[in-house]
Formats: structure tokens, sequence, C-alpha cells
């Protein structure tokens, strides 16, 4: 098999074991790219390694959140099982690591243990975290706690928990015919790939024009193809609808964009207007999701969330 056929995570060393090992086992907390990739790097140095990870599968969002025409999860697979079988890295799946209170994001629901993280901290020499980026920024418009808003990241890892024959069709998020995806990134454009492969009207809503996308103009122009409708330079003031989703109403923004950051933003006033749509997804960033939601084991978060 050819490097090329899979995705390697212990490209530090030959494809071998080494032949001393170190007395020190280290643990890994998450098994997503930056976990397999430290645990690769480390494997080759000698070390012995655990990973655990509260999903199924090792991957975490290449396997759980983008699409295979990105990502194959066999590729993944098959890396992940050069790591347990010639590294003897130990994987500990559907194992949820929490410290303190702990902190709720998406894919909690399919674990079946909880740990502490001090007792890991307690057993092993090191630990690693690198539990990534679950969290779902929300919207900040009026009405998006109605039924019918969802998070693209939950849409995404409904649909990947299906495709490994996880849950069954009518646990996946259900959308409406007209679905309105809001954000320009690659996991708004993954969204809107997914709602459009489905049969649904999509239109994507974004404050960047298609030049300026965070995804590239390359993929916008490939949404475009397939019927997506591109709305750009616009925000959501509103969901409209008494419980359930019944239009979003947009209105056209003065921005200035540099080299993917927002600068300037603010909205034209008598520039509203209405589309009727029953579904909307949020793809507006997601924010890291460490096993504490405050401080705690004299471990310390910034005011982003992530682990100083």
């Amino acid at each position: 098999m050819s490097h090329g056929q899979y995705m390697r995570f212990t490209f530090h060393c030959k494809k071998e074991k080494p032949v001393s090992r170190k007395s020190k086992r280290i643990a890994i907390i998450g098994a997503g790219p930056a976990g397999l990739g430290a645990a690769g790097y480390l494997a080759c140095k000698g070390y012995y390694i655990t990973i655990f990870e509260r999903l199924p599968y090792p991957g975490g969002l290449m396997v759980f959140g983008i699409p295979e025409l990105r990502i194959p999860k066999r590729r993944v697979f098959l890396g992940t099982k050069e790591l347990e079988d010639i590294f003897e890295v130990e994987f500990k799946l559907r194992n949820r690591v929490i410290a303190g209170d702990g902190r709720k994001s998406s894919g909690d629901e399919i674990a079946e243990k909880t740990i502490n993280l001090e007792e890991i901290i307690n057993e092993y020499d090191a630990v690693l975290i690198t539990t990534g980026i679950w969290i779902s920024r929300k919207l900040p418009a009026e009405g998006a706690d109605k039924e019918g808003v969802y998070p693209a990241l939950d849409f995404l890892f409904r649909n990947r928990l299906y495709d490994l024959g996880l849950i069954r069709a009518n646990q996946r998020i259900k959308l409406g015919k007209r679905v309105a995806v809001v954000g320009a990134g690659l996991v708004a454009v993954d969204a809107a790939l997914e709602a459009r492969s489905m049969g649904r009207k999509v239109y994507l809503l974004s404050i960047e024009r298609r030049r300026e996308a965070p995804a590239g103009g390359y993929e916008i122009n490939r949404l475009l193809r397939i019927g997506v409708e591109h709305i750009e330079r616009v925000i959501v003031k509103r969901i409209l609808g008494d419980e359930k989703v019944s239009a979003v109403e947009i209105v056209s923004v003065d921005a200035e964009i540099k080299e993917g950051r927002i600068l300037k933003l603010e909205p034209i006033p008598g520039t509203e207007r209405v589309i009727e749509v029953d579904t909307v997804i949020t793809a507006i960033g997601q924010i890291p999701s460490p096993p504490m939601s405050k401080e705690v084991l004299g471990i310390k978060l910034d005011k982003r969330g992530r682990i100083v």
C-alpha cells in the first residue's frame, strides 16, 4: 500500500515500530487531526500512547464532519490502523473526558463512558488535550432559537453518523424544501452542497462577496453551478415564523473585509427584504471545546475558550 492511499500520521519515521521504547506513558484527549498527528510523532519517538475519544471511531471532524468527497474516511481509518497495529497506540473510544462541570459540545451523546481528566493526569506521565472546535457559534439574530434553525456542524455530523450506519435515516436533521445557509466558509459550503444534493432549494447568505469568501471563489462557483443562489453582502436581521421558521429577513451591509477579517460592518437602512425558507443552517464558525468550561486543575482558558 502506497502512502498516498492512506493518511500516514507516523510520517516522522519509517513504517516500523521504534526498536527502543521509552518508559513514559502519554495520554491524548481527542482523536482528531491534532491528536492523531501528535500520536504519530510521539509513537515514532518510542512513547506508549493512549488516545481517549468520545466518538465511535478516531478521526474527529475528518470522519464526522467533512464530507467524503474532501477526505475519504478509508484513508483516515487505514492511517489509524497503522498507529494501532504497528505502533501499538491504544484507542479508548466512546470515552468522554471532562474536567470540573465539563463542557457540552456536538457528539457528547454518542459517548458510553465519562472519565474525569484528573484521573488521567494521575495515571499518565503527560497529557495532551486536542479536543478541537465542536461548539458552533450562535447566529446573532432575532428568532435564532426557532424550530428549524440548526448549526451546520450538527447537520453534517448527523449525516456522517448515518453514512457510518450509526443512526437511522429518521434521526438525521430533517430539512424543509427551502434552505438558507448562513456563512461562506468550507463548513457553509459543505452544508449547502449536501442540502442541494438532497434536492432542496438553497440560498447561501454571506457578508463576504464571492472573491472574499473564506472557502474561496472556486468553492462558491461550484455551488452556483449546481443551482445554489448566493446572496452576498447581507446579514440575517430576523428569523420569522411563529414557532417554526417560515422566512428570513436579511439586510444589505456596507462591509470592508481584508485578509479574512471584517474591518467594517454597517447595515444599510431601507434594504431589508424577506426570503421564504423553512430551514436555516448556520455556519458562522466554531469555537474550542476543551473538557472544561472554566479554570480547573490549574488549566486556564482565555476569553475565546482556548487553553492557555
